[in-house]
C-alpha cells in the first residue's frame, strides 16, 4: 500500500495534477465513457462506493475538472462529464504514465518484451479461474 501512494505521488507530482488516487480513476473512467456518465454507472465501473464517489466528485467540481448535469431524459439522474481543464489533467496523467512505462521497458528486447504478455496473461487467466478462500479464525 505504502507503494502504491509512492507511485501516486510521482505521478501526479510529475503530471501536476494533484488530484488523489481515486480521482485518478473517476477521471480515466469519465474519460473512457465519452460524453458524461450517471454517476451510479460511475460508481460501478471504479468499483467504488456511491459515497467515496459522490465526497470525490464534489473535490473535482470544486477543482473544476468535472461538471454535474441533469439528464435530458431523466430529470432524476445526474451525468457527471469532464471539463476542458478534466480532459487536459487526464491527457498529461496518461502522458507521464505511459513515458514511465516506456522508459522502464526500454532496454527490454522483443523476446523479453513478448515474454512478460504471455506471462502476464497467464496470470490475470489464473487469477480469474480461482476464487477467493475464506479467512480462518487463526487469521
Amino acid at each position: 500500500m505504502q507503494q502504491s501512494r509512492r507511485v501516486h505521488g510521482e505521478l501526479t507530482t510529475a503530471s501536476r495534477a494533484q488530484v488523489s488516487q481515486p480521482a485518478v480513476v473517476l477521471l480515466t473512467r469519465l474519460q473512457a465513457g465519452g460524453g458524461g456518465l450517471a454517476i451510479g454507472d460511475l460508481a460501478k465501473l471504479a468499483r467504488m462506493d456511491m459515497s467515496l464517489v459522490s465526497r470525490e466528485l464534489r473535490k473535482l467540481e470544486a477543482d473544476e475538472l468535472v461538471t454535474r448535469t441533469t439528464d435530458a431524459h431523466d430529470g432524476r439522474i445526474t451525468r457527471v462529464g469532464l471539463t476542458p481543464k478534466g480532459r487536459g489533467v487526464v491527457r498529461r496523467l496518461r502522458r507521464v504514465r505511459d513515458r514511465h512505462l516506456e522508459d522502464a521497458l526500454s532496454g527490454w528486447t522483443d523476446d523479453d518484451l513478448a515474454a512478460l504478455g504471455e506471462l502476464m496473461g497467464r496470470f490475470v487467466d489464473d487469477l480469474a479461474a480461482v476464487g477467493f478462500r475464506e479467512a480462518d479464525e487463526s487469521t
